[in-house]
């Protein structure tokens, strides 16, 4: 990966908090969304706000499987009724699927550059007191922003939200990760196109994340990195629940680090890595990936170095 260029991306999330006064429906939305991302990054930490149930009918975890077995993510159901408590992440609704924030950042640039086809435009109004008649066609949490195909990537994978005021660029990826069996990382990985396509990776540990000091650090070794995706993409499927239950999000600080792959379209996918039993974990999807052990080790040492 010669050519690696250090990139500081400010992502359109914080961008979004520069939007204030564009309008109050609009802001109504962000603050949904921003409240949100909280959930993402300290899962599995359950929000205050109830909209969409996850699982087959009594919000049912994929199953943990032995081996090489598959996990299915079921489906998100929609609340059968208003007010239903439950874990609520930023959304929105597209051809009857539901698109959740990802774990991958854009620039206001890329953004437009990546902009495709428009798909239409998402309608605000999904709260905690939704019911399954809320969630139409285009209904969100987002507010009313336009909706775009991703170029490079599958509709039916990910979508864009986009907004120019001003000048000013204002985007965020959502993208469709439930409801499909994952029987190795490539079922996930492989949608977000790394291999083959990285220019940069950099890493941050715990303490730095947590702290929000964004200390982040250029990650040496092409072909640890490259020997580690592609061993990503062979990975053991592992449901989140059980793990979560055991306890994985209170690890020590030395446990956890975190990983920023830039690709040659101007994406950077962040990857959560547990030291204990070598996973990995992408966005919210409930489903880590166990990868053999000298692929992760070695890049772990990497980044003690």
């Amino acid at each position: 990966m010669k050519g690696m260029k250090q990139n500081q991306y400010q992502t359109t999330r914080r961008n979004r908090w520069g939007m204030v006064g564009v309008s109050a429906a609009i802001m109504l939305g962000l603050v949904v969304v921003a409240s949100l991302v909280l959930n993402l990054e300290n899962e599995p930490a359950v929000s205050d706000i109830p909209v969409a149930q996850q699982g087959v009918g009594e919000n049912t975890p994929p199953t943990a499987q032995a081996g090489h077995d598959p996990v299915t993510i079921p489906k998100i159901e929609l609340p059968g009724e208003s007010n239903v408590k439950a874990d609520m992440i930023g959304l929105v609704v597209y051809q009857g699927n539901i698109y959740t924030q990802t774990g991958t950042q854009i620039t206001p640039e890329i953004a437009k550059q990546l902009r495709g086809d428009k798909l239409g435009r998402s309608k605000s109004g999904i709260t905690e007191w939704s019911s399954s008649d809320d969630y139409t066609e285009l209904a969100s949490t987002i507010g009313e922003m336009d909706i775009f195909t991703v170029k490079g990537y599958d509709a039916d994978f990910r979508i864009m939200s986009y907004m120019e005021h001003d000048g000013e660029v204002y985007a965020e990826l959502y993208e469709h990760l439930n409801g499909i069996t994952v029987t190795k990382g490539e079922d996930i990985i492989g949608k977000l196109n790394l291999m083959g396509n990285m220019t940069s990776v950099k890493w941050q540990d715990f303490d730095s994340w947590n702290m929000g000091e964004n200390k982040q650090h250029k990650l040496s070794g092409d072909a640890a990195v490259q020997a580690f995706v592609e061993a990503l993409y062979e990975a053991k499927p592992v449901a989140a629940e059980p793990l979560f239950e055991q306890g994985i999000y209170e690890t020590g600080a030395g446990e956890q680090k975190f990983l920023y792959i830039q690709l040659q379209d101007g994406t950077e996918v962040q990857l959560r890595l547990f030291k204990g039993g070598q996973y990995v974990r992408y966005a919210n999807a409930p489903v880590f990936f166990q990868l053999e052990d000298e692929a992760f080790t070695t890049l772990w040492k990497l980044m003690e170095e």
